[in-house]
């Protein structure tokens, strides 16, 4: 039986990394050079010299201890990241950094994915700007890593994307990460919707599945990763088949304004 909406829905909320986004492997040697070559200075200011292969271990390390956090909900800024990195080398010294040095090291650290910046998905754009012409309102969540928001808000802007969008809700500005219940309705409040009004669309289980379902959104996955838990009112291949997806399970959404 299928499930049916109460209200009109007006508005859809986009995933990234997998959904509209996705990196490029042969990018990651040039990135991980130009990261050092950026950092480096910085570190040796506070009389850290160190290798490149020591560099991306200690940031991988750091990297990987505040995924974790993220599955609890919470998320760090991108100066706490930087100081987070220094730690790696130094304990004690990462309360010492100067506000300006972390800043600059955070622009150094995350700033090489404009560069090397990661790939729109097929069908990405053409979901996107279908929903503006139709009236909806679009947002987006996404948990940050290395590049914080203002790093991957100016990929959007070098990709003409951000003037689709209503709602850029990213992680490290935010203080919290998918799953936590109040970093989705923060997005509902930016975009001034009910939930009942609104379809997130994104990949992962564990954080764009179970857990907008769970608040009481539309939700529809992407991809053939496992159901979540819930599981999503509809699948489908590729962000490409989104309002077919929603046709499949009769969700109305505002007609093309032409």
């Amino acid at each position: 039986m299928t499930e049916q909406s109460t209200s009109p829905i007006r508005a859809v909320v986009f995933d990234l990394w997998g959904t509209l986004m996705s990196e490029r492997r042969d990018t990651f040697p040039v990135r991980a050079r130009l990261r050092f070559e950026r950092c480096a200075p910085i570190l040796a200011k506070y009389g850290i010299e160190t290798t490149q292969e020591e560099f991306t271990r200690h940031h991988q390390r750091s990297n990987s201890t505040l995924a974790r956090l993220q599955e609890y909900g919470r998320d760090v800024s991108s100066e706490e990241r930087a100081r987070h990195v220094f730690y790696q080398y130094r304990p004690g010294l990462a309360d010492h950094i100067d506000e300006a040095d972390a800043t600059a090291f955070a622009e150094a650290y995350g700033g090489v994915i404009e560069q090397t910046p990661p790939d729109l998905l097929p069908g990405a754009r053409e979901a996107i700007e279908e929903c503006r012409a139709r009236g909806l309102r679009v947002g987006l969540i996404s948990n940050t890593g290395v590049a914080g928001g203002r790093h991957l808000r100016r990929v959007f802007d070098a990709a003409g994307l951000t003037e689709h969008f209503d709602a850029l809700m990213f992680s490290d500005e935010h203080r919290r990460a998918k799953p936590h219940p109040a970093f989705f309705q923060a997005t509902l409040d930016t975009l001034g919707v009910a939930a009942d009004e609104t379809v997130f669309v994104g990949d992962t289980p564990r954080y764009d599945v179970g857990p907008p379902r769970r608040y009481g959104w539309w939700v529809v996955q992407v991809g053939e990763r496992a159901d979540g838990d819930p599981p999503a009112h509809v699948r489908i291949a590729s962000v490409g088949e989104l309002f077919a997806g929603l046709e499949r399970i009769a969700l109305a959404t505002p007609e093309r304004v032409r």
